[in-house]
């Protein structure tokens, strides 16, 4: 687990010494939601990029990945769609940690 310090200004540590420890906990779930929320747009537009390649080559990566056509737009094609597979999988990693955070 990790601890976080924050350091604020002593007048605002006054107002906020009587707050609950609940309200940490919301504000950690709001931040998840927002999170959530640039995470799935950042997906989404990683997917419509990904849909483009299955499109083209009437196949999804894997299947690809196993035929790749020997011309240098495919090797081309399969480095970006690589890339693109990877990273849409952190993405969806990243969205699961953050909604357990929030208890789905």
């Amino acid at each position: 687990m990790t601890e976080i310090t924050i350091k604020i200004p002593q007048d605002i540590k006054n107002i906020i010494d009587n707050i609950d420890d609940h309200i940490y906990l919301e504000a950690i779930k709001e931040i998840s939601r927002r999170k959530i929320s640039e995470k799935r747009k950042e997906l989404k537009l990683l997917l419509r990029k990904v849909k483009r390649y299955e499109l083209k080559y009437s196949s999804n990566y894997e299947t690809f990945c196993k035929n790749i056509p020997d011309k240098k737009t495919a090797h081309d094609d399969w480095i970006e769609w690589s890339y693109l597979s990877n990273v849409v999988k952190e993405k969806q990693q990243t969205i699961e940690k953050l909604e357990k955070l929030l208890g789905k």
